[in-house]
This record gives C-alpha cells, sequence and structure tokens, in this order.
C-alpha cells in the first residue's frame, strides 16, 4: 500500500510540475507534456520542421514583453505525436538562411513521414544583396522568392519524403488602425530590387506545386482588424514598460500563441493526412491567460535629457562625448574630437582608454539622436591614420539605445549595433560587424580583407521597423541577429554616429544621415 501511495504520489508531483513549468514559462500545458510526466510518451518517430524568420524564431530577451516566434508555440498544440525542432533564426531570408548551418541540419535530419513547415517572407523584401528575392516570377525562375523556396526547401524536402506546408508572412502592426503595403508584404521597386507582393507569391507557389499554404497574412490582418490598433499593442513585444517600446514586428507570448493557434487550426481544418489529426481541439489563446510581463525585467532610470559636453566642440549636427569604461574621466590628452584642417571629423583615442569588451564598453564618439521610429541611413567614409592592434580596439559606425556624456564607468550599458571591425589580432577571424543585446556582446560575420593604416573604407548601417543592417568595406552586410528594437533603455530615441574604442585615430569623411527619406544636413 505504501509503495502504491508513494507511486501514485510522484505520479500526481509530475504532472504537477510539469504543468507548473509550462505555465511559469508562458508555455500552453499540452497533453504531450501531462503524457510525458506520466511516463505514457511514447517516442516520437517523426519530425515537425520549423524554419522562417525572426517572426517565426527562439528568443532570449530581457524585455519587458519578451518576443516570442510562432515556432515556439507549434507543439503545444500538437498531441505528442510528433517531435518538433524550430530551427527558425532571426534576420535570415529564404536565401541568406541556406548560408547558416541549421540549414544544414535540416538537409540532414528531413526523412520520410516528417512535415516542414517554412515561414518566410519579412526579409526576403529587404533591398540588400544578401537577402533580397524577387516577389515576381515562378518557381522555375531564377532569383524569384518563389525560387528560393523551391530549391531551398521544397525540392530537398521532396526529395527525403517530407511534406511541405508553407506560410505567408504575418502581417507587421498597424499603429493606426489604416493597412499600408509595407504592413502587408507588398513592396515598390527600389532601385535594382523589384517590389511585388510576397504573400501572393506563396499562394501562387503553392496552387503551383499543390502544397499546402497557410495564409498568415490574411489571418492576422483580420485578427487585428477584431481586436483593434489599441489592442494588438498587446500581441506585441515591448522592450521596455512603456507602450511606446511595442515592437510592431515582433510578437510576444500572446502572440506567437494565437499565431500557433491559427496556424494549427488552419492544419486541422485543411485536413492534412498524418498530420491534421494529431491537432487538438484549442480555444483562442486570451490575454488574460497568456501575457504576462518579465519578472526579471529592471526598471531603467535613464533620462534622455542630455547635457552639453564642456569637452567637445559639436560638429555640425553632431555631438561629442567620451564614455563607458574609459579609464578614467575623459580629457584631451587621451581623446581627441575634432574638425581637422580638411573640415573633415577626426576622433582618435590613445593610451588603452576605452575598449570593447565581453562585459563593457568604452569610447569616443560623436552621435545624432533620431526617433526611435525612424527609418535611416548612416554612411561615411573611415580614413585610418593610425591603428594599434588589439582585440579590445575598434572603429566605425554605430546606433545603440542609450546615450551619456563624457561619463566614466564599469556598468554595462545599453544595446547596439556597429558597422565596424573587431578582434582585430585574429588573422583569419577578425569579426565583420558587431552588436551587444541584453549585455551580450554578438559577432556579426568574418572579415575577408585586412586593415591596416592608410586604408580607407566605406561605411553603412541602415535601420528600418525590423531592424538594422550594417555593412564595413567591402564586407558582407550584416543582418543576421541584428533585428531587434534598440529602446530597452530609450523607448524615445536612438542615437546614431561615428566612434572609436582604445588606439586608434579615425579621419570619417563623406558623412550622410537619412532620417525618414531626408538627408540631414550638416
Amino acid at each position: 500500500m505504501r509503495k502504491r501511495t508513494n507511486r501514485y504520489s510522484k505520479t500526481i508531483i509530475a504532472v504537477f510540475m510539469a504543468t507548473a513549468t509550462a505555465l511559469c514559462l508562458g508555455n500552453s500545458v499540452s497533453k504531450a507534456m501531462v503524457h510525458t510526466a506520466l511516463g505514457e510518451s511514447k517516442a516520437a518517430t517523426s519530425t515537425i520542421w520549423i524554419v522562417g524568420d525572426s517572426t517565426v524564431s527562439s528568443f532570449n530577451d530581457n524585455y519587458y514583453y519578451p518576443r516570442y516566434g510562432w515556432g515556439t508555440q507549434i507543439e503545444n498544440y500538437l498531441d505528442g505525436t510528433f517531435a518538433v525542432q524550430n530551427i527558425a533564426l532571426s534576420g535570415r531570408s529564404s536565401k541568406s538562411y541556406t548560408a547558416d548551418s541549421e540549414y544544414q541540419t535540416l538537409l540532414n535530419g528531413m526523412k520520410s513521414g516528417d512535415y516542414l513547415f517554412v515561414g518566410f517572407g519579412h526579409n526576403d523584401e529587404k533591398t540588400e544583396t544578401e537577402r533580397y528575392t524577387n516577389p515576381n516570377g515562378t518557381y522555375l525562375e531564377e532569383g524569384s522568392f518563389a525560387h528560393s523556396l523551391y530549391q531551398n526547401f521544397i525540392k530537398p524536402a521532396q526529395a527525403a519524403g517530407c511534406q511541405v506546408i508553407l506560410c505567408t508572412p504575418i502581417v507587421r502592426r498597424t499603429e493606426t488602425g489604416t493597412w499600408s503595403n509595407t504592413n502587408l508584404h507588398i513592396t515598390s521597386t527600389s532601385g535594382e530590387f523589384e517590389g511585388g507582393d510576397y504573400p501572393q507569391a506563396i499562394k501562387n507557389l503553392g496552387a503551383a506545386l499543390n502544397i499546402p499554404v497557410i495564409d498568415m497574412t490574411s489571418l492576422t490582418k483580420a485578427l487585428y482588424d477584431e481586436l483593434g490598433f489599441e489592442e494588438t499593442l498587446y500581441l506585441h513585444a515591448w522592450t521596455s514598460s512603456k507602450a511606446s517600446s511595442v515592437d510592431n514586428t515582433h510578437t510576444n507570448i500572446w502572440g506567437a500563441k494565437y499565431n500557433a493557434y491559427l496556424i494549427m487550426k488552419t492544419i486541422k481544418e485543411l485536413d492534412i493526412s498524418g498530420l491534421s489529426q494529431h491537432v487538438m481541439e484549442a480555444l483562442e489563446p486570451t490575454k488574460e491567460e497568456s501575457l504576462v510581463s518579465n519578472p526579471d525585467y529592471k526598471e531603467s532610470t535613464y533620462t534622455n535629457e542630455l547635457s552639453q559636453s564642456n569637452l567637445w566642440q559639436d560638429y555640425g549636427i553632431w555631438k561629442g562625448t567620451v564614455f563607458g569604461n574609459i579609464g578614467g574621466d575623459p580629457n584631451k590628452e587621451n581623446q581627441t574630437l575634432e574638425a581637422d584642417s580638411n573640415g573633415n571629423m577626426h576622433i582618435a583615442v590613445i593610451n588603452n582608454k576605452g575598449k570593447i569588451a565581453s562585459t563593457a564598453d568604452g569610447y569616443a564618439m560623436y552621435y545624432y539622436k533620431i526617433p526611435a521610429s525612424a527609418v535611416f541611413t548612416l554612411t561615411a567614409n573611415a580614413t585610418v591614420n593610425k591603428l594599434v592592434l588589439n582585440d579590445q580596439v575598434s572603429f566605425g559606425l554605430m546606433a545603440r539605445d542609450d546615450m551619456y556624456i563624457d561619463y566614466n564607468t564599469t556598468d554595462v550599458l545599453g544595446d547596439y549595433v556597429a558597422a565596424a571591425p573587431l578582434k582585430l589580432t585574429k588573422a583569419g577571424g577578425v569579426w565583420n560587424c558587431f552588436a551587444r543585446k541584453s549585455g551580450v556582446l554578438t559577432q556579426g560575420g568574418v572579415c575577408t580583407n585586412s586593415i591596416s593604416a592608410g586604408d580607407t573604407v566605406k561605411l553603412c548601417i541602415e535601420g528600418n521597423t525590423d531592424g538594422y543592417a550594417c555593412k564595413f568595406g567591402n564586407e558582407l552586410a550584416i543582418t543576421g541577429g541584428f533585428d531587434f528594437k534598440l529602446t530597452s533603455i530609450d523607448s524615445d530615441y536612438i542615437y546614431v554616429g561615428m566612434f572609436v574604442a582604445r588606439n586608434a585615430d579615425i579621419t570619417f569623411s563623406d558623412i550622410h544621415l537619412i532620417v525618414d527619406g531626408k538627408e540631414i544636413i550638416r
């Protein structure tokens, strides 16, 4: 009797722990989780693979309402028959995803009886060579979105006996209730990049190949119209506790659950053989049951009412400052921010003052403050006058969440992206662009060209509604993983400009800043 009681108690505890864990993580409690706790589930023999962009992928944020892609919630609407592998990646298009190791994992892992959910579109429309695919043309026309989806995903999946399900991209949230083409992934031609209707391209592809298509663009638009634009605030990530910090591209836990619910409800209705019967009946997820703020979120005491530096004169619209871990108070002996004899911007740092390191940054910077919601492009040429090869030395363009005026601190400061190199001593492994998010320093890519005194390199940062693209010289533009909002600390503004860290002497010239289509004149 005692053994039975203990065994029964352990079972109840296991179910309770599975349920409690799911609720703490903001996940639905699925039958599969309960079966697993009871020791009744069998090892899944088939897999549901999920690929896509940031609206699908998982994240690790310290936001007030962290980001969740719909791929993280699919499992909660299944009965436990399938293993679910969500290998979606933020910032990727159907084209650029193929350069990541996750793509090889997909190709090597797909087998007969598996299913592949494909959710691209947000980044295929970006006017960048590395990510762009043409929304026009059939799946037989190289360079088209349809061809990229077919060649990179559908064709290898079918060869493996894996059934494909295509999903059109979710809408970008409208802030007013009025829908623009941008919200609905219908683009205009920009230079060499032809515009068109990306959701329609997916629907046409599905019809041509007799592949199921879940029209998430239409489904999410209908949902947002039903809820109203004020309520849809709560479907999306907030980088801070202020509603103004809402990320109109990326969903939070409620939004991810709702999107997964719409997908799986549609799959059940489509009666897809071998899959639909394993989708559980479920009610629409409610805000009251789903949405919880991050318990680890810390309210910022930051103010964006910045003083004028007493050390550095303005360079036109650009204001000078030295801040972060700079090894003492800023001064003109260690840092230089000025206009040189030719009228160009000159920034130099000597005596090991400042750095880009794993846990702290310190730099000299000329910055300009722009609205956080702005679309912008900042370009400049950087001429290397002197450069000490050190893994904490860097120079280039930066867009960041917070700004401080002539302030020495060892604290980790806010998020940023940088069109700049790092780890300069690592031959063959010099970083091509980098970012910091939630305190973590992240590499963008690897430089294929050397950097030395006398070089002049062209720099560019582009900021749009989804994130950032950084380009250093002739290296590849970096976008993957850079699609996050710079509003965790200051939800009203971001700060863009030119910077130098540690021991480098740089002249910046031909500087241009375009904000919402208008150039800001020096």
